[in-house]
Parts: C-alpha cells; sequence; structure tokens
C-alpha cells in the first residue's frame, strides 16, 4: 500500500511558491543592500580623491578655491553632486528600483559628466567608473546577496 501525504505535498508546493515569488523581486535588495553600499562607495571615492586615481587640481585653482570655498576637496564646491550621488532622496538623485535592476544616479547637473569625462583643460575624475572595478566590489556584492537570499528565505520559511 502507499501512502502519500497530499498535506505535506501541498505545503511544500506552497513554500516553494512563496519561495520563488520572493526571489524573484529583488527590490528590498536594491534598496537595502545594494544602494546603501554603492552610496558609501561613492562617499569614500569623493573622500579620497577617487581612491587616489584623481589628478590634484591646478595650483592656482586650488588657492581660490581654499579662499572662496574653505575646506571642500574635489567635486566639493557646493556639494549637490556630492549629495545627490551619495543619497537617492536629493533632488538631483535619480533612484530607481523594480524587482529585477536597479538604477542609480545623478540628474539635471551638467557638470559631473563634465568632471567625469574630463577635457582638454580638465582631467577626468571618475566616480562611477571606480566603484565598480575590482574584487572588492564583486566580492561585497557576492556577500550582500548571498544575505538577502538567506533573509528571504528564512522569511518563506516563517511563512511571512
Amino acid at each position: 500500500m502507499v501512502d502519500i501525504n497530499f498535506d505535506s505535498l501541498l505545503r511544500t508546493e506552497a513554500f516553494i511558491n512563496t519561495l520563488e515569488a520572493r526571489l524573484r523581486d529583488h527590490r528590498r535588495f536594491w534598496t537595502d543592500y545594494t544602494a546603501p553600499f554603492v552610496f558609501n562607495e561613492i562617499d569614500d571615492i569623493f573622500d579620497t580623491g577617487g581612491r587616489g586615481l584623481w589628478a590634484d587640481l591646478d595650483p592656482v585653482y586650488s588657492a581660490r578655491k581654499a579662499v572662496a570655498y574653505p575646506g571642500k576637496d574635489i567635486l566639493r564646491r557646493d556639494d549637490t553632486y556630492f549629495k545627490a550621488a551619495t543619497t537617492g532622496s536629493h533632488p538631483n538623485s535619480f533612484f530607481e528600483a523594480s524587482p529585477t535592476e536597479l538604477m542609480l544616479g545623478v540628474r539635471d547637473l551638467d557638470y559631473p559628466a563634465f568632471h567625469e569625462e574630463g577635457g582638454e583643460n580638465l582631467s577626468a575624475r571618475p566616480v562611477y567608473e571606480l566603484i565598480a572595478a575590482g574584487e572588492r566590489f564583486e566580492e561585497r556584492m557576492g556577500q550582500l546577496g548571498e544575505k538577502f537570499y538567506r533573509e528571504e528565505i528564512a522569511a518563506a520559511e516563517r511563512g511571512v
């Protein structure tokens, strides 16, 4: 005689469906894990002058800037770019999270692209390129993804 416990089978199927739905929607991963990590990375890039890769300011401009904007580092004259790049809530921030992707950046400001790309009399000072470069970023994103998935599995197990 074959005895099948349909209740267990139905509960397992419901759990798998719940888990699948949770794992398809990455909005919480984007907002709770990825965005704070990226914003902290950008903050670090500003604090360290592009992790030491940005060219120093022209000495004449640096002297004028020190008088007009004391204590302000490269790309930090009025902090609009910095604040827009390090938070999703600034009026010039672009922050959009969907179940499958995160888009963030700076909008309605002309000078960030000018500084990122550089020009004839201006050295390029990349911000966003420095985030995705290297093992550190990949390793941390892997850790954050693993933590997110563990939490989602635990929540599905609790029936939340």
